[in-house]
């Protein structure tokens, strides 16, 4: 029954996202010599607009780590006209929403709101990128702010696994260390770093914008090109070379990190993707969905619903234009954290082994692609998509043949993805936990490091 309802939502799911947001609806052209992707979405009076910069975390030097960060999260802490509050009582009264965000590769400054806000909402986003002047005693605030919150991760113990996760399977690369910098970077916040930061990305960083909404939304190119003063020659565009991460490997490395009191372990399996690991992003999302993505996945049905390990479990593996990242993330007790790896690994290896029933790679499958559509519901959601696409430089074919392509991928293919992804020798297991598991998991797996959590801070 539960197959017949997924396959009754692709049916009637995908010719309604087709109509909804179809190559037809997309238009692309240019405001000057700046580029322009736009949705022509007609159903409400609302608009989402996202400006995408060709530069993120890896523009920060080694002394100003975190700065890309602040400097968007800050561009409202005041300008020379106008005071924070001020600021925020003008985008309040307009009822809009913005914020940035900032990946290693690139960053995105998003603004949404009603159109018949757009233009006022829109002059007073541009006089923030254009006059913001980092207030001493508002960064005084956010490195208060800051540092609570780094020290407030001992008793969050799954976003403390998240971070020293990251850290510790992407060592050896670029992009292991956090965008926002650590505890010592904040500190050394100031206005001349954050200033110089604005400018760089302002002046030099290539953009492209990405709006969604009525055609009035098109009356905002007069205060794009005036106000925020933006064009297309600004030709900075990050790409990074590498020496391949090292994952060959006889034996997981297993990672320790040491939490005061903890009374569960919080646990994440994973590794780095190298160029040539993640460009098959169907293949990737069909593996991770049959493996961690739902409660009919392989690692639930086992580490749950068999023997009550956790009460969740999920996977992933994608990549972004330099780099990916694969990765498997629980929990469980302190007295069943062997139990689970063991599991894990066991688990894994039925699937290389192909010895499953072919009834559960066929609902996975049915699975993802009828839930795919449901993705896009808000228009931002299939905006970013856009966005993200072209920063792999990607077709936007993708969207649109996604369940065709997983359609296609038959049983061995995933396998051997699983295989090549999360194959137990190549994976880095980080567990957040008491210090008292150290001697557990040494019996068992011999050699580990043991940390404290200090050092991812």
């Amino acid at each position: 029954m539960k197959n017949l309802t997924i396959l009754v939502l692709f049916l009637i799911s995908l010719p309604t996202f087709a109509a909804k947001y179809g190559a037809d609806k997309i238009k692309k052209f240019k405001w000057k010599d700046l580029e322009v992707v736009w949705i022509e979405d007609e159903r409400f009076p609302t608009y989402v607009m996202s400006v995408y910069f060709a530069d993120g975390a890896l523009s920060d030097a080694d002394n100003e780590k975190g700065v890309t960060n602040a400097m968007f999260g800050m561009l409202n802490a005041g300008t020379r006209r106008y005071s924070q509050k001020d600021i925020s009582d003008n985008l309040e009264f307009y009822g809009a929403s913005y914020s940035g965000n900032v990946t290693h590769e690139y960053s995105t400054y998003s603004v949404s709101g009603l159109i018949k806000d757009s233009v006022p909402t829109m002059k007073k986003i541009c006089h923030l990128f254009q006059d913001a002047t980092f207030p001493k005693k508002e960064i005084k605030k956010e490195v208060k702010r800051s540092l609570d919150s780094f020290r407030n991760l001992v008793d969050s113990h799954g976003s403390l696994a998240s971070m020293a996760f990251r850290q510790i399977s992407l060592e050896g690369s670029p992009y292991a260390y956090p965008t926002g910098g650590k505890m010592k970077d904040v500190r050394r916040l100031n206005q001349k770093a954050l200033r110089k930061k604005l400018a760089y990305f302002n002046t030099q960083v290539k953009k492209r914008i990405y709006i969604a909404g009525p055609k009035e939304v098109l009356n905002l190119e007069k205060v794009i090109t005036e106000d925020c003063k933006w064009s297309g020659q600004g030709q900075v565009v990050r790409k990074t070379d590498y020496k391949p991460v090292s994952n060959d490997s006889a034996k997981a490395k297993i990672t320790l990190v040491t939490v005061p009191k903890a009374n569960q372990a919080q646990v994440r399996v994973g590794r780095f993707l190298n160029k040539g690991e993640y460009e098959n992003r169907e293949l990737l999302s069909f593996a991770s969905e049959f493996l961690g993505g739902g409660f009919t996945s392989k690692l639930m049905r086992e580490l749950r619903v068999k023997r009550g390990l956790t009460y969740t479990v999920s996977a992933f593996a994608a990549g972004q234009r330099g780099y990916g990242r694969a990765g498997i993330s629980t929990f469980t007790k302190n007295q069943t954290v062997e139990e689970l790896l063991e599991v894990t690994k066991a688990t894994i290896d039925q699937i290389v082994a192909g010895t499953y029933p072919p009834h559960e790679l066929a609902r996975s499958r049915g699975s993802l692609s009828g839930s795919y559509p449901f993705r896009f519901e808000v228009t931002g959601a299939y905006l970013s998509q856009l966005l993200f696409l072209d920063h792999l430089e990607a077709s936007y074919d993708e969207l649109y043949e996604f369940q065709k392509r997983v359609a296609a991928i038959d049983a061995a293919t995933v396998n051997k993805s699983v295989k090549d992804i999360f194959g137990w020798g190549k994976q880095s297991i980080v567990i957040i936990g008491s210090p008292a598991l150290a001697k557990g998991l040494r019996a068992k797996f011999g050699k580990i490091r043991v940390v404290s959590y200090k050092n991812f801070l």
